[in-house]
């Protein structure tokens, strides 16, 4: 597809008013985490058309930075190129153009939904999205807008549509000084999993998590399996009422369930029923951990770590610190060979004197978790 390489081409594609003139529009997807985009014609339309952008942009003030993905392709049929977000005039912004031309075929005034789109890893707040046309293209790239050429056409003046929950204003954006926008409010940008953690402590299972940006949510069930494929709830805990985004639950006297080794997995459940789900953890019930040991216990400034391993392979080793709220302090990958010596150093880092966790990772199974005291 034809990229919009300058203003120059812009304007003169833009000022061509013959033919038929293309709009565009923004409404709510199908979940509160996402939009469509549509176009409408103003004559019927049954051509190529060569180059199509949409601009899409929330305020740059939001943090965490979310992604946006293209989840539907309702007409068309064609793959959407997203450039990597750019600020500019107090928005965060993304620009999307098809990746080839497409063939349309449209009645005059039928609206099109063109591609919906997701957001994700956001604040879990009701955010504006909003289709974006800054003056000449914009200062950053030149090609904040949205454009249309071809079969036909995007006109300066008339560049979106107003359609319910939409909110629209046109302006000679192209060669005046002023935004053209449409805006649809309430879009969500999801809560995120930040940790999550399982040891295992004398007959109970400690799960611990950490999430950010909850406020839609309304609580977690804790799901367990005996073989990560058939999962049950053994618990469910509702949101912090403090804004406490850590968590933590027992799963006690799992000894009993004869099980080697067990998964966890949490299940979010916001206010309107949508869900999320957390990675998968395994807690192994063996004594396969036997045999790894640490010195010294307590720790100043770090500790060596003795892991018997056999037939390991290719395998790294991971050894994930954390503290009693389950939030990461340090991570180091290993090899087997290192494992059978090898020294954690934490002098460098500012850390409390408290209880610590200490799990062993092979591959993607947990095989032994160490609780440490650090005495600084």
């Amino acid at each position: 597809m034809k990229r919009i390489l300058s203003t120059l081409i812009v304007l003169s594609a833009a000022m061509q008013s013959f033919g038929q003139t293309m709009q565009a529009s923004i409404g709510a997807g199908s979940s509160a985490t996402r939009v469509i985009l549509y176009v409408k014609p103003t004559a019927a339309v049954n051509g190529t058309i060569s180059t199509l952008q949409f601009t899409v942009a929330i305020d740059a003030a939001v943090t965490p930075v979310p992604s946006v993905a293209v989840v539907g392709t309702p007409a068309f049929g064609v793959t959407w190129h997203i450039d990597p977000p750019y600020t500019e005039a107090g928005y965060l912004i993304y620009d999307f153009t098809t990746a080839a031309s497409p063939a349309v075929v449209i009645a005059s005034g039928a609206e099109t939904p063109v591609m919906e789109i997701e957001f994700s890893g956001g604040p879990a707040v009701a955010t504006n999205v909003l289709l974006l046309t800054l003056p000449a293209g914009g200062a950053t790239t030149g090609n904040t807008l949205f454009f249309c050429s071809g079969a036909a056409t995007s006109v300066e003046g008339q560049l979106y549509y107003t359609r319910a929950g939409t909110t629209v204003v046109n302006n000679n954006s192209y060669t005046g000084a002023l935004n053209s926008t449409a805006t649809v409010g309430t879009t969500i940008l999801p809560l995120n999993w930040l940790s999550f953690n399982v040891v295992k402590q004398g007959n109970d299972g400690l799960l611990s998590w950490a999430v950010a940006n909850e406020d839609d949510n309304h609580h977690y069930e804790l799901q367990r399996s005996t073989n990560g494929t058939n999962f049950t709830a053994i618990n469910s805990i509702n949101k912090s009422v403090n804004g406490n985004t850590v968590y933590n639950y027992t799963d006690a006297n799992i000894n009993i369930l004869g099980a080697s080794i067990l998964y966890y997995r949490i299940k979010q459940v916001d206010i309107n029923g949508r869900t999320s789900f957390s990675d998968t953890r395994t807690l192994r019930l063996d004594n396969k951990e036997n045999g790894i040991t640490v010195f010294p216990n307590p720790v100043k400034d770090g500790f060596y770590i003795s892991i018997p391993l056999s037939n390991a392979g290719n395998h790294k080793v991971k050894l994930s610190l954390t503290n009693a709220s389950g939030q990461l302090i340090g991570l180091k990958e290993i090899t087997a060979a290192q494992a059978t010596n090898y020294y954690f150093d934490i002098s460098n880092k500012t850390i409390a004197a408290g209880n610590y966790n200490l799990q062993i990772i092979l591959g993607e199974e947990i095989i032994g978790t160490k609780k440490l005291y650090i005495n600084r």
